[in-house]
């Protein structure tokens, strides 16, 4: 059987190495860091194709926690574990969305991360006590539908830039497509979100938090190797 591949990453590098001793000598799963910026790993990870992503973060922001979203539509079969000091609402709405996402105090024990591991990796969500105690979660986070699940990779990008306030013209010359081309994926896009309104379109992608993810994150050209 193939072993799983688990990418962690985090400023508290003690915390990261320890992680992937455990991973390694008591789960047998194959373990990389991944070095770099935020940003920089999570574009990463859509080259190196891990089963899971380990976050070890102080807490996580709306952007990062869109561009994690992101990724996760892009790729359907990853898992995301986030290890945090401080919990947000944006995480815990990711984890109400998304199967596939776990959320743990930094606190927890090694007992529990190797819970979350498995329960995340047989595709289960996963939330720890310590989150569900603490004083801003009480209860378990509400599940609501991805509006751009549906919504292709491409198509995401175009509405992206859609909603930077970019025309068909200057969309084509970022995205180096035809003009003709970008507005079939425009239509495509308006099609799927049941309106007719280009403004409606860009208001969604706000709401869903599209725009917070870093322009580079869609450029894959730029990715590089940071998983040691």
């Amino acid at each position: 059987m193939k072993k799983k591949k688990i990418v962690i990453t985090g400023e508290n590098r003690l915390l990261v190495d320890a992680l992937r001793f455990v991973l390694e000598s008591d789960c047998g799963i194959e373990a990389y860091v991944g070095e770099g910026t935020e940003s920089d790993v999570l574009k990463e990870m859509i080259s190196a194709a891990p089963n899971l992503l380990v976050l070890c973060w102080r807490s996580a922001d709306a952007a990062a926690v869109q561009t994690v979203r992101e990724a996760m539509r892009r790729s359907k079969t990853l898992r995301v574990l986030f290890i945090i000091k401080e919990n947000t609402p944006e995480l815990f709405s990711l984890a109400g969305e998304i199967t596939g996402v776990g959320i743990m105090p930094e606190t927890s024990d090694l007992t529990e991360f190797k819970n979350a591991i498995m329960s995340l990796l047989r595709g289960e969500r996963y939330i720890s006590r310590g989150v569900l105690n603490s004083p801003q979660h009480q209860e378990e986070p509400e599940k609501r539908r991805d509006l751009l699940a549906d919504i292709t990779q491409r198509e995401r990008e175009v509405l992206y830039w859609i909603a930077k306030g970019l025309k068909n013209r200057e969309i084509s010359k970022k995205m180096i497509l035809s003009e003709k081309t970008v507005k079939n994926h425009v239509s495509h896009i308006l099609k799927k979100l049941e309106t007719e309104d280009r403004t409606k379109a860009a208001a969604i992608a706000w709401e869903e938090g599209l725009p917070l993810v870093e322009e580079e994150f869609f450029s894959i050209s730029t990715l590089r190797a940071v998983i040691k």
